[in-house]
């Protein structure tokens, strides 16, 4: 009897480990698939589904595609520049034998040929069957988190380079660019996150261990500073609540007045005390 009770509680533990081995496997397999879609790469989509399966993307008609369908979609999205930023939360998978059913958030964004970005907020479920050792979708079903209208959020979600950054007097004279910023670049997340860079031209080198003028230097020749961001639409402005600066007592909110322009975004800093404006053009990249 006592043979029997360890022999049961061993098979129960390989048993254990073979659906804990199983729940990563179907994890990694979905954010390998995201990891696809996100860089255009359709030699590794392919392969995450299985032949004629089906999908309700959020209407009321059930799609049945086979992988070449599929494939053929893909494909025809990244020859018309589509680009998305997916990303898979809170994953859960629960297994059953060569089943496993698999439920999360999926978020990010979705950017057009036009530049014109879309969020996507969804919930998603996966059915994926293990053939020949690899799990692969047979049925997702996605639905929107909530009934949402297009935010002005959307339009600042991407990746953005500099394009200009100019100073101007009182009088509307171009100021000097001597201190002028050449390189840079802005960053807005989905889940409302942002991150911003700025350097000068020829930026010195160290020779050696860096001199307190060098130091110096290359202090006051860079810019970058991250934390969430808000936008007051009646206001025609974009809030940073920086929460990490270069320079310490920097750790505040930025307010820029913002308009956009075909594919730029135009940043303006309020009036200095002189009454200099200075104005940052980006353009944008992803």
């Amino acid at each position: 009897m006592k043979a029997l009770t360890t022999l049961f509680v061993a098979g129960m533990f390989v048993t254990t480990l073979a659906m804990a081995d199983d729940v990563d496997d179907v994890k990694a397999t979905i954010r390998g698939h995201f990891a696809a879609v996100n860089s255009g790469d359709v030699a590794a989509y392919t392969p995450y589904y299985a032949n004629q399966g089906s999908a309700f993307g959020g209407g009321e008609l059930l799609e049945r595609l086979s992988v070449e369908q599929r494939t053929n979609n893909f494909q025809a999205g990244i020859d018309r520049g589509l680009r998305r930023n997916l990303q898979m939360r809170n994953l859960e998978v629960q297994i059953y034998g060569n089943v496993a059913i698999a439920t999360g958030y999926l978020l990010g964004s979705t950017t057009a040929p036009d530049g014109t970005t879309q969020r996507t907020s969804q919930q998603r479920t996966g059915i994926l069957i293990k053939q020949g050792g690899q799990w692969k979708e047979v049925h997702r079903h996605n639905s929107p988190l909530t009934v949402s209208t297009p935010q002005i959020e959307d339009r600042f979600v991407g990746t953005w380079k500099l394009a200009s950054f100019e100073r101007r007097g009182p009088d509307g004279e171009l100021g000097s660019s001597a201190n002028s910023y050449s390189n840079g670049l802005l960053v807005y997340t989905p889940t409302g996150h942002m991150s911003l860079q700025l350097t000068r031209e020829n930026r010195q080198e160290f020779e050696g261990r860096a001199s307190p003028q060098e130091a110096q230097a290359a202090l006051y020749s860079y810019i970058a500073y991250y934390g969430t961001f808000k936008v007051n639409e009646s206001q025609g402005a974009v809030i940073h609540q920086r929460q990490g600066h270069l320079i310490p007592d920097r750790v505040t909110e930025g307010l820029r007045y913002f308009s956009f322009s075909g594919n730029r975004l135009m940043l303006t800093a309020p009036p200095t005390g002189g009454g200099m404006v200075t104005t940052l053009t980006w353009e944008r990249i992803e």
